[in-house]
């Protein structure tokens, strides 16, 4: 296992460094990535009985979130990103919530199904972990898990046109061995610009 960046006292803690320009562009944000991941959602959304409950953990602006929702489905939206949470309220139940610390937002066992499209990326690598551990608390005993974050590029920060941001690159295999040491059986893993681990929760 790789070891924490770890960042100095008074430093600001860059998850939620890298997550506030996001409010900057909120509405732009929506519309751009709104088409995006509607393969991954349907995938998703099939392999649960209908109607099941799903964490959006990261819903941003809500785009899977309506999806899972047309397909029949019951789902709760979290965000560290308090203009997402207002825009995603307005149609489902969401609350803002730092993901390292969802673990203690619901009780163990609550979903069917969790949903982590790119919500990882900002997460160093013990954090990342940590939060795996966390969904599988979270999920009942066959509970399926779809996760992405990025695999190409470099770990460290970002400069970009809204501010910058914090990323963790992993690698592939590394990242679905990590998911199944948090307690889950791996169904899949899609290898591309992010690593796509699709997962069932043991037990």
């Amino acid at each position: 296992m790789k070891s924490r960046t770890t960042f100095r006292r008074g430093q600001s803690d860059p998850v939620a460094e890298s997550v506030a320009p996001y409010s900057d562009h909120a509405d732009d944000y929506a519309a751009v990535h709104a088409p995006k991941m509607a393969d991954r959602v349907e995938r998703f959304a099939g392999s649960l009985p209908v109607p099941s409950l799903i964490l959006d953990a990261g819903c941003g602006p809500g785009r899977d979130l309506a999806r899972f929702r047309k397909h029949g489905h019951v789902v709760r939206g979290v965000d560290l990103n308090s203009v997402f949470v207002a825009m995603v309220n307005a149609h489902a139940p969401t609350s803002e919530c730092d993901l390292r610390e969802v673990g203690s937002r619901f009780p163990a066992g609550t979903f069917d199904g969790i949903w982590a499209s790119a919500s990882l990326v900002h997460l160093d690598l013990v954090d990342a972990v940590d939060v795996l551990g966390q969904f599988a608390g979270l999920l009942r005993p066959g509970g399926r898990l779809y996760v992405c974050l990025s695999a190409t590029g470099r770990t460290g920060w970002l400069d970009e046109p809204d501010g910058r941001r914090w990323y963790t690159v992993w690698d592939p295999d590394e990242f679905a061995a990590t998911v199944a040491s948090a307690g889950f059986t791996i169904d899949s893993v899609d290898r591309g610009p992010y690593v796509e681990v699709w997962a069932t929760r043991g037990g």
